[in-house]
């Protein structure tokens, strides 16, 4: 029960501090503004009624919406059975699992309320349009530091083994 615990704790810290940062850039950052941040970094408010970099933004509406509501409900699903098998000693992954269980939970706060979710971390080459990171927030940044925590955890630490 306490793996759970510290899961839905990190989980909500996770969508907690998601859900404020997409606040922040609706509320200073007007819809396709910039902010620019470093030399490599924009602050840019834009939708993106797909999924990662765009994929599924032509798919209609109709089909969209239950693709997405069927993969969270997947994604659930697997996290609470992978953390049902967790050992006292699987911290890094229950922390990987949650960071990824919170991240799908608060892009699904968007698509659901809004039918877009918004992104606003713009990595670039030093202004080079050929050399840029297409636009993603906090929740999609927490599901890859999960994602690659879990491939350290299993392939470096080969603790998944």
């Amino acid at each position: 029960m306490k793996t759970y615990r510290t899961a839905a704790i990190i989980a909500a810290l996770v969508v907690i501090i998601d859900q404020i940062s997409k606040w922040l850039v609706v509320k200073h950052v007007p819809l396709y503004g910039k902010i620019n941040a470093l030399p490599f970094l924009d602050i840019t408010h834009i939708r993106n009624p797909g999924a990662a970099f765009g994929i599924f933004r032509e798919m209609p509406e109709s089909l969209r919406l239950p693709l997405f509501i069927a993969v969270l409900a997947a994604a659930v699903v697997v996290i609470i059975y992978f953390l049902s098998k967790t050992g006292k000693n699987d911290g890094l992954l229950v922390f990987s699992l949650s960071l990824i269980l919170g991240g799908a939970i608060g892009n699904s706060i968007d698509r659901f309320r809004l039918r877009y979710v918004t992104d606003f971390i713009d990595f670039h080459w030093f202004g080079n349009p050929a050399l840029h990171w297409p636009p993603f927030n906090l929740s999609d940044s927490a599901i890859t530091i999960g994602v690659v925590l879990i491939l350290f955890d299993t392939f470096i630490l080969k603790r998944g083994r």
